[in-house]
């Protein structure tokens, strides 16, 4: 049986506003297989590898292909904290650059001998209510740190955006109807699996409210969350927490002292 993954492809794109000799202006690259988004911005901006970036938005684009194929790009925004405001004032009328067409080719293909290599696009959620309390699912057994509490979120599936990929994740993994806010940061995480697949995946954080909040309650049958719960903030210090549950929530931490 074809899916959707038969004809449609991926790629990641990201984009920096910069200081050029005329003002603010947006630069664009793709991004290969290891690569870190804001490595990949600073790049394109001659910048410092410690140089701080804002991330302001994360775009999906789809489109079609010469022979029944078709193309779908996450295009990934960052602006250096000065230049904010030029979004999305900044953006020609061309659209943004690489086109859509310029990344149809694939990549070199892994050196011979290495691992196998899987590429994926997730999407993650602090996820609040009024309280005050945050959201998190535990990992059943047999999934990657399976025992951990993790941030509601997962893989962006193929033709679908970050934020609706968002809110299907928190209502399968918790039943909670919630609304994506404020994008926190953009990553990127590689690792080598037991199976010995090199796995590389870029991770989107976001802010995520549910304004009333219900009893959680796992709504997919034989996934990968065996629990969910609420917590406040206190609790969280005596949780085992996933990698991406720690990494997601000192984001949010240092995009807040940012604010």
């Amino acid at each position: 049986m074809t899916s959707i993954d038969d004809w449609m492809a991926r790629r990641v794109t990201v984009h920096l506003i910069t200081s050029g000799p005329a003002g603010p202006v947006l630069k664009g690259a793709r991004v290969l297989f290891g690569q870190d988004p804001q490595d990949v911005a600073r790049g394109l901006g001659g910048l410092p590898e410690d140089v701080p970036l804002v991330a302001l938005d994360v775009l999906t684009e789809t489109v079609s292909l010469p022979r029944g194929r078709a193309l779908h790009v996450d295009r990934i925004v960052f602006a250096e904290p000065q230049l904010v405001a030029a979004w999305p004032s900044v953006v020609p009328t061309e659209g943004l650059t690489p086109p859509a067409p310029a990344l149809a080719a694939e990549e070199e293909p892994a050196p011979e001998g290495s691992r196998p290599r899987l590429r994926r696009f997730a999407s993650y959620g602090i996820v609040t209510d009024p309280a005050g309390r945050v959201l998190l699912s535990l990992i059943a057994d047999g999934y990657p740190a399976a025992g951990t509490w993790h941030l509601p979120g997962g893989g962006v599936d193929t033709g679908e955006d970050v934020r609706a990929a968002l809110r299907r994740e928190v209502l399968e993994e918790s039943g909670q109807a919630a609304v994506v806010g404020e994008l926190i940061t953009v990553a990127s995480h590689r690792r080598a699996q037991s199976t010995g697949t090199d796995v590389y995946a870029v991770w989107v954080f976001s802010h995520v409210h549910v304004a009333e909040p219900t009893t959680p309650r796992v709504v997919e049958v034989a996934g990968s969350t065996a629990d969910c719960a609420w917590f406040t903030p206190a609790e969280l210090t005596e949780l085992s927490l996933s990698t991406t549950a720690r990494r997601g929530l000192e984001f949010l931490v240092r995009h807040r002292r940012r604010g």
